[in-house]
């Protein structure tokens, strides 16, 4: 409990008698695990009733939060000026769902790749407080994603013994750890540790001479098995491959649980003992004791549409393997996301809580559909914090600890007491926007960037596709349907972004106190704002090229190339304004582990798809012979 509170920046925060404020913490053998109340003893003490290590400490935080605190952001929490003590909630809270944590996407550069993967002294600091930030909010286990530099000797010599001490740092805490790796190295797009990766080497051979590098007197409660993406392998080989790693598994790590991710890839199907499923779906024929990791991406959900992303109109396949599994009382794990980072939003940049919705809806449709019975376990894949994308993560891990009657009561949970009710309606009303205009309307597609690779893939035959696809500029100029173009997409975003300007104005109304927090609530309304005129303005610049109206084009252009101007303005002042600690670590080129050599800003800070698209459009036009920057390295 001294880590807790030692990790909480206010000197007059005590346990027992002593201190502004006192928090007590007692043994009550009536609250559920994981549980507490807390019992009211004056305006400035409270006693904590709990029955176990993470429900007092849930409760202490729960404590601090009635005092003002709010546990944002790992490395950057609220701590109020003047600590006043609300009215205290004396009811007993218990969680609705068992296991409650994050993936964090190692294999990206974001602070979780560098407070997790590179051995230092100030790693483990930083992933001490990150473990601390997910108890605040009520979380219970963590995973993250092996690389395959630990395939060096002398890497894997200073890698093991951080990593032991992280494993016996959150087990101290009461929390359970687990990490990701990968079966084929055949669809390892990344640089994940995988299994096997060389065919002149017998399977079972290799994954026994890997496996004890992740094993071997490292207690993971957990190994979870990927199997990378768009890339199958034949049926049969895939079930054989996944049972070898569990038995053996069994063996060297025979307390641990198995999981393995089930994907998503719409045109990626099998047939199996006559059926006719999703590739990843076959997780279901091997070893029953392997818990399913059910997968959505980006911030679509189980009930809504999908937008084309993998290629899926809707992810209920998903959702009936998962409420199947819930209703046969079987564990499954639910694995959505709460950022995707490559090419899509916080890189672009865009503020996007719509994933606050969509993770709030996921939950809600579970607890109406699951037979009564509740989800076992909610891991949420994380990839990068800034911008407000801790918003997404503190709603979604504290939703799956007691779920409210609305995505709203989250978000004003979150930003009490500073920004206050008046900007979570602002929030509210953003999320509805997007919700209408991004997913119901599909127009996700453009305001998401786009790398040399998304765009070779859709080229090829048959394509991959990953986020939602849409008509580029070339495409377009290939098959100049622009009235279809412009009723079906064109005016359906000059609506969107009309909406957007009505809620910056709201927040601009509301006069907040200047912070991080508000700058960063202001910043990320901004970049909606800039990102969807400067699409329009670049699809104009085009229209008009096509029906000859060359001055029209270059004027419409000009305004892309001015709103993307203000826009480098803005980020340039978000990114000297971040709540990481580490400087320029998450925006510049760096050297790292990852197949990233920059942090998972470095494309919003160099805006670099706007860049992309402007020369695009500029090559269509005449006015450059510049080649588009990649965005991919």
């Amino acid at each position: 409990m001294g880590e807790l509170v030692g990790l909480t920046p206010y000197s007059g925060l005590s346990l027992g008698d002593t201190g502004d404020f006192k928090i007590a913490v007692v043994d009550d053998p009536e609250i559920p695990l994981e549980g507490y109340r807390i019992e009211a003893g004056g305006a400035d003490a409270w006693t904590v009733h709990a029955h176990d290590v993470l429900g007092a400490q849930y409760g202490v935080a729960a404590a601090l939060e009635n005092l003002g605190f709010r546990f944002r952001h790992p490395f950057d929490i609220y701590a109020p000026k003047a600590p006043t003590a609300g009215t205290v909630d004396d009811a007993v809270h218990k969680p609705d769902v068992r296991v409650r944590g994050f993936q964090f996407h190692t294999l990206h550069p974001i602070e979780t790749y560098f407070a997790f993967w590179e051995p230092s002294a100030g790693s483990t600091n930083d992933a001490h407080r990150i473990i601390d930030w997910v108890i605040k909010n009520r979380g219970n286990y963590i995973q993250w994603v092996a690389l395959d530099n630990i395939m060096d000797p002398d890497e894997h010599a200073a890698w093991k013994p951080f990593t032991q001490e992280l494993i016996d740092y959150a087990h101290k805490r009461g929390v359970r750890v687990g990490i990701n790796i990968q079966l084929f190295g055949n669809s390892n797009l990344q640089n994940a540790f995988d299994l096997y990766d060389d065919e002149e080497i017998p399977l079972a051979d290799s994954i026994a001479a890997r496996l004890p590098l992740i094993t071997a007197d490292l207690p993971f409660d957990v190994y979870d098995l990927s199997f990378g993406e768009f890339f199958n392998s034949e049926p049969q080989v895939f079930i054989d491959s996944v049972n070898e790693v569990a038995r053996q598994l069994r063996i060297a790590a025979p307390n641990a649980e198995m999981h393995a991710v089930v994907h998503v890839g719409a045109t990626q199907r099998v047939n199996y003992m006559g059926k006719d499923l999703l590739y990843y779906f076959l997780v279901q024929y091997a070893d029953p004791t392997i818990v399913p990791d059910i997968h959505t991406v980006m911030y679509y959900n189980l009930y809504d549409d999908a937008g084309g992303a993998y290629q899926h109109d809707d992810f209920s396949e998903h959702r009936q393997y998962l409420l199947d599994r819930i209703c046969a009382g079987e564990k499954a794990a639910y694995q959505p996301e709460t950022s995707y980072w490559v090419a899509f939003d916080d890189s672009v940049p865009m503020f996007l809580p719509l994933y606050v919705y969509s993770r709030w809806r996921d939950l809600d449709g579970i607890r109406q559909d699951g037979c009564g019975n509740a989800l076992d376990n909610h891991l949420l894949f994380t990839t990068g914090w800034e911008w407000g994308y801790w918003l997404h993560d503190v709603t979604a891990l504290r939703a799956s600890y007691e779920l409210p009657a609305a995505p709203l009561d989250l978000i004003k949970d979150a930003y009490a007491p500073d920004l206050g009710d008046g900007a979570s309606e602002v929030v509210e009303d953003l999320i509805e926007e997007q919700k209408r205009g991004l997913m119901d309307e599909r127009l996700a597609g453009y305001l998401a960037g786009r790398d040399l690779a998304i765009d070779a893939g859709r080229a090829i035959d048959p394509p991959i596709i990953s986020q939602p696809d849409r008509t580029t500029f070339d495409r377009l100029v290939a098959n100049p349907d622009v009235a279809a173009f412009t009723a079906d997409v064109l005016d359906p975003l000059r609506a969107h972004a009309d909406r957007i300007d009505e809620i910056a104005k709201k927040l601009d109304g509301l006069d907040l106190a200047n912070s991080r927090w508000s700058r960063e609530l202001a910043d990320g309304i901004a970049l909606d704002q800039l990102r969807t005129r400067f699409v329009i303005a670049t699809y104009e610049s085009v229209i008009a090229h096509i029906g000859g109206n060359a001055g029209d084009a270059t004027a419409a252009y000009d305004r892309a190339a001015s709103l993307m101007a203000t826009a480098r303005t803005r980020v340039a002042s978000r990114h000297r304004d971040l709540h990481d600690t580490h400087r320029r670590r998450l925006v510049d080129k760096t050297t790292n582990k990852t197949f990233y050599q920059y942090g998972y800003l470095y494309m919003a800070d160099t805006l670099c798809y706007w860049d992309r698209e402007l020369d695009q459009v500029g090559a269509i036009l005449g006015n450059t012979t510049t080649a588009p920057p990649g965005c991919l390295f």
